[in-house]
């Protein structure tokens, strides 16, 4: 079995480990569900009746890479983030928490946890691309030190993954933001 952290005590009837293969199936049912909050913001077109999710291969890759994942003690997981290195930066593709447990600082404590592993890896930061003004996007980030990134210092990764965003959404309403590691995080042990 995954290991816990060391805050899953702050969380009652919740843990924080990394996530195993047998967690897909909920994995993806938390990724529709937190999809759906952008419904209602127009901002990303086409989202049909029911969202698409992460791919299952794409997940599983992300579970071989170290994938960090919140669990329910009565529901199993129900929320992630997805995360994969980026030259010396940890790039975080993902993070989402079922609504249904939304709004308990779960959120937060991935986050935490994403910022230990780029640590742990020795890089110098964090990087993600985020809607500049959703509240649960920009503005949860910046409450954590992210910093958004001019476009003059993008990576050519980055603007291929700016490109690939560009054939579903409105890019325009993106930013990037990075924040740098800062040392003594702790970290889940395997």
């Amino acid at each position: 079995m995954g290991a816990q952290s060391k805050m899953a005590g702050l969380l009652d009837g919740y843990h924080i480990r990394f996530a195993e293969q047998r967690d897909i199936p909920a994995l993806i049912a938390a990724d529709r569900a937190a999809s759906e909050l952008f419904r209602p913001t127009g901002l990303i077109p086409d989202m049909g009746t029911i969202p698409e999710s992460i791919p299952a291969d794409e997940l599983s890759q992300a579970i071989e890479d170290g994938m960090i994942i919140a669990v329910s003690d009565d529901q199993g997981a129900i929320g992630f983030a997805m995360s994969r290195i980026q030259g010396d930066l940890l790039y975080l593709d993902q993070v989402s928490v079922d609504p249904e447990h939304g709004q308990k600082g779960l959120g937060k404590v991935l986050m935490f946890h994403v910022f230990a592993l780029a640590e742990d890896h020795k890089l110098s930061g964090v990087a993600l691309s985020t809607f500049r003004d959703l509240p649960w996007n920009g503005p949860f980030y910046r409450n954590l030190g992210f910093r958004e990134l001019p476009r003059k210092k993008l990576e050519d990764w980055m603007l291929e993954i700016e490109a690939t965003q560009a054939e579903s959404m409105d890019v325009s309403q993106r930013c990037f933001m990075m924040r740098p590691v800062r040392r003594g995080l702790f970290l889940l042990s395997r």
